[in-house]
């Protein structure tokens, strides 16, 4: 089953913000429920029990439009399988759901939580998935088996287990050895035809983008994506050809202001920056607890930027879908998910992210290597420094002032980093390989 994403905004009541930030915090500092299994009567989610739910936020976001304090409540996950399963699933795992989702608005009661899910949620206009395809499930089974794998190395009696395994490979018979190299014959086939196949859908997703946002637009936001891609041989010859290159940076010192620590405030008219909360009740849950860590972002759309942000957010997604290899995003090996939505009638981007490592590696990596599709995206928003993503001080500065804390973040492997789910499956796969090929050599009668 592939995986997918739910995305919901929704407004919450006035009043209730602070209400609301409590019971989500309190939340996020106890995902595992110890604190409900002991009362019983705190509302609490708990996704821990949940089968097909990768990750998981709720966000308490600013609501400008609405007037002074008022803000809204964001909630995204990544799952496995059917719409409607998933939104049952999360219903069925909050203990008392009138708490939560009856501080916003549009909230009629249990019987229509579906409806309210559905009239709230927002499509985005690039969803990457590192592993599609990948349920929880066999996420979990691959890294289990590796362990199980891991200390029967460890056993004493492993070296004489491995060479007899040696002796009867080195001994394959004729029949096994045929079946072993047509079956690799076949396998490559199936891999041209399948990068054949792609290579006609992304032909095809690349008209429908001229088509809907304009060649020009198109065609000028694939070029800062795909300056990326040089280290794709292909790729770097066509750079080569149009002259398509990194801009020299204007200066060899960054444009951040000296006082990082400031409040933080709008560097542009039309810039919005995250309001800090109060410090009152129960705070959100840090970074860095874990293996992984989430990211929001939000920022102001320059309107006559829209357009070429669009075109530039469909190319991300063609490549995503199609031509990203499992497990990387233009050589970052770090994302889970990341999803970009337009919002609030084309005035404001939202970024999610579910990533491993710290915050500061994980935009130090993002600098070094796909600067070219940071400016692409963020060069359309109000506020993003002049030099671009080539000043890093300044890029860290302009995402924590639009950077939003999760009030609650969910993992359903979160010590599992995406390198460890590639190198689990190739062990895995290789294992399971090995052990119907030394099926088909010693006993070909068999099969």
């Amino acid at each position: 089953m592939p995986s997918n994403g739910l995305t919901v905004i929704a407004r919450v009541k006035p009043g209730c913000e602070n209400a609301l930030r409590e019971i989500l915090n309190r939340i996020g500092n106890d995902i595992n429920g110890k604190r409900v299994n002991a009362s019983g009567a705190e509302p609490h989610i708990f996704f821990t029990k949940s089968r097909s739910l990768h990750f998981a936020r709720l966000v308490l976001l600013d609501d400008p439009d609405a007037g002074p304090g008022r803000q809204r409540l964001l909630f995204a996950s990544d799952y496995d399988g059917d719409w409607r399963e998933h939104v049952a699933e999360v219903f069925n795992l909050t203990n008392d759901p009138d708490a939560i989702w009856g501080c916003c608005e549009g909230y009629h009661g249990k019987e229509h939580f579906s409806e309210f899910l559905r009239s709230h949620s927002v499509e985005p206009q690039a969803y990457y998935v590192a592993f599609r395809g990948e349920t929880v499930h066999s996420i979990r089974i691959n890294a289990y088996l590796r362990e199980q794998l891991e200390k029967w190395v460890s056993w004493p009696q492993t070296a004489a287990v491995t060479e007899a395994v040696q002796s009867l490979t080195n001994k394959p018979q004729w029949a096994g050895r045929l079946a072993y190299g047509l079956e690799k014959g076949v396998a490559r086939v199936g891999r041209f035809l399948a990068d054949v196949w792609r290579v006609l859908l992304v032909l095809q997703d690349a008209f429908i983008t001229m088509a809907r946002f304009g060649p020009l637009n198109a065609v000028l936001g694939a070029k800062r994506i795909i300056i990326t891609l040089g280290r794709i041989p292909l790729i770097r010859l066509i750079n080569r050809l149009t002259f398509n290159s990194m801009p020299f940076s204007p200066s060899p010192f960054s444009s951040v202001p000296i006082d990082t620590c400031a409040a933080l405030a709008p560097t542009v008219p039309g810039d919005e920056v995250v309001s800090t909360p109060p410090l009152v009740g129960t705070p959100p849950p840090q970074e860095d607890v874990i293996s992984q860590n989430q990211l929001t972002l939000i920022m102001v759309i320059r309107p006559e930027r829209l357009r070429r942000l669009q075109a530039v957010l469909a190319s991300i997604d063609i490549y995503a879908r199609r031509l990203a290899p499992p497990g990387s995003l233009l050589g970052i090996s770090t994302i889970h998910t990341v999803r970009w939505l337009i919002i609030d009638d084309g005035s404001r981007l939202l970024m999610v992210s579910n990533y491993d490592g710290t915050w500061e590696n994980y935009i130090d990596e993002f600098a070094e290597m796909i600067l070219s599709g940071l400016d692409a995206i963020w060069e359309n928003t109000a506020g993003y420094p002049a030099p671009g993503a080539q000043d890093v001080a300044a890029l860290k500065h302009f995402l924590r002032c639009h950077q939003l804390p999760s009030n609650v973040f969910f993992s359903a492997y979160p010590d599992t980093t995406v390198l460890n789910i590639i190198d689990n499956k190739k062990i895995v796969r290789g294992l399971m390989g090995h052990v119907q090929r030394l099926n088909k050599e010693r006993w070909p009668s068999m099969l």
